[in-house]
């Protein structure tokens, strides 16, 4: 390497550079360099051409310090000269400046100019798919509220209702999005049960999706640093596009191999990883290596009897009856609890489940008691509430049996070993249940109950231009 002196007033500053003014920070590096001296040198381009035009003495890397030179009353600075077209200078700005802090208005910058590499040049200078979510992240989040402080300290607010509807979360989601892409190719195969599946599938657009600040959130919670997951019911690639991004080592089994190559050509394609191991989630303990030890289980076991995820018969969603589908589900749980190291979560994202009658069949309480029996216990129960999607139009067909239209699911954080081991703070209640059971025959509901409440539109359409008004408030 090469090193010469340049004076400070030939030297330019690139316009793109987003580092702001901070007068500590400006006092800091000045006193460094009179205590030390120059302990890395100023990198400046040298090229010009027709495309890119003059970039001679533009600062590639450096702003800061040459300001702190140039208040020390310092007339030269060491220089690297380098020879880079504009777009090779950009990358290496950004490469220079990703360990350095922004203002939030700052970030913005950084991140458009991160945006316009693909994922393979942006691994290239350093940038993991995180590294970009946080910085999209980070320039459009406000810090100014009691939400905005814990959402900054947890990522999301730390209590037992994960409202995925609000501000904060709908921007962390879209951020994420951003990085992953389209995840159009994902269960496009899952055959639908019930009236009417192919328009609401039509209509959901893929609702089946995983919520990636969902797994997110999880694994910064429930799972220590670079720690393994294991996930017995993989499904599509999103819990392991955000445990991989996030420098964790999943490992999934999925059924469908179609659905594997799928979520392996979407991890590649922004240079991640993760393991798939393609087969029956009951033989779990023969697909996965006996050496892989789990730092958590996180995963969403098929709904029986709402979906099915193939049409194999081995496919527990296709089980003949309700007690032979909770059979194998057990037996997959014990098979993956098995890898778990001590003093770990069990983390299950599960929603109830109605028989063909409409009374539900106790999913939630059979997972606690399927749990204790393997000698966990609940610790966490946190409500995700997900957004209205489909829920209007299935309302007013619901309500004529006075059943509601459910738009929430249970995450049930499971924990077995010593309580004196966990770091992590607990979430804080802030909810309460209300449960309506039935007497009698949910047939005859709309015979007693002979002139159900109206629910038109318009209420919905009000209701969510309510509900999008508050989350511009909160966030």
């Amino acid at each position: 390497m090469n090193i010469v002196e340049r004076t400070i007033a030939e030297l330019k500053p690139a316009e793109y550079n987003p580092r702001h003014k901070s007068e500590h920070v400006l006092k800091t590096v000045r006193s460094s360099l009179k205590e030390y001296g120059w302990l890395q040198p100023v990198v400046v381009n040298t090229h010009q051409c027709e495309h890119c035009g003059d970039r001679r003495n533009v600062i590639v890397g450096g702003h800061r310090r040459i300001e702190a030179a140039a208040a020390n009353e310092e007339k030269t600075v060491p220089v690297v000269e380098v020879n880079f077209h504009l777009e090779d200078e950009k990358r290496a700005n950004l490469r220079l400046n990703a360990q350095e802090r922004f203002k939030k208005t700052d970030l913005a910058v950084l991140f458009e100019e991160l945006h316009k590499l693909d994922a393979g040049k942006a691994a290239a200078l350093g940038f993991s798919a995180s590294d970009a979510v946080k910085l999209l992240y980070a320039a459009r989040y406000a810090k100014d509220s009691l939400h905005g402080i814990l959402a900054e300290k947890f990522l999301i607010p730390p209590f037992s209702i994960f409202d995925s509807r609000q501000g904060y979360w709908q921007q962390r989601k879209k951020a994420w999005k951003e990085i992953m892409g389209s995840l159009a190719e994902t269960r496009e195969t899952t055959l639908a049960k019930g009236e009417n599946n192919l328009l609401m599938r039509g209509i959901n657009e893929g609702t089946s999706t995983f919520d990636p600040v969902t797994a997110e959130v999880v694994y910064q919670w429930f799972t220590p640093e670079k720690g393994v997951i294991l996930d017995p019911f993989a499904g599509e690639q999103t819990k392991a596009f955000v445990a991989a991004a996030l420098g964790y080592d999943y490992h999934g089994v999925e059924i469908r191999p179609d659905q594997v190559e799928t979520n392996k050509k979407a991890l590649e394609s922004a240079g991640l990883r993760a393991t798939f191991y393609t087969g029956n989630s009951e033989d779990i303990g023969k697909l996965i290596p006996k050496d892989v030890k789990a730092d958590l289980i996180f995963t969403s076991p098929p709904y029986y009897d709402l979906e099915i995820y193939s049409e194999g018969e081995t496919d527990i969603s296709a089980k003949q009856t309700y007690e032979e589908f909770m059979k194998s589900y057990e037996n997959i749980l014990a098979e993956s609890v098995r890898f778990l190291k001590d003093n770990r979560f069990v983390i299950l994202k599960i929603g109830d489940i109605r028989d063909e009658q409409g009374f539900y069949r106790n999913f939630l309480v059979k997972n606690i008691q399927i749990m204790e029996r393997l000698g966990f216990k609940l610790y966490n129960e946190i409500i995700y509430i997900e957004t209205t999607g489909t829920a209007p139009y299935r309302a007013e067909r619901n309500m004529r049996k006075r059943k509601v239209v459910k738009t929430h699911q249970n995450l049930y954080s499971f924990f077995r070993g010593d309580l004196d081991k966990i770091k992590s703070p607990e979430t804080i209640e802030v909810h309460k249940k209300m449960l309506a059971f039935l007497k009698g025959d949910p047939e005859k509901v709309q015979q007693e109950f002979k002139n159900p409440p109206p629910i038109k539109r318009d209420v919905f359409a009000v209701l969510n231009e309510a509900n999008h008004e508050n989350s511009q408030s909160q966030s």
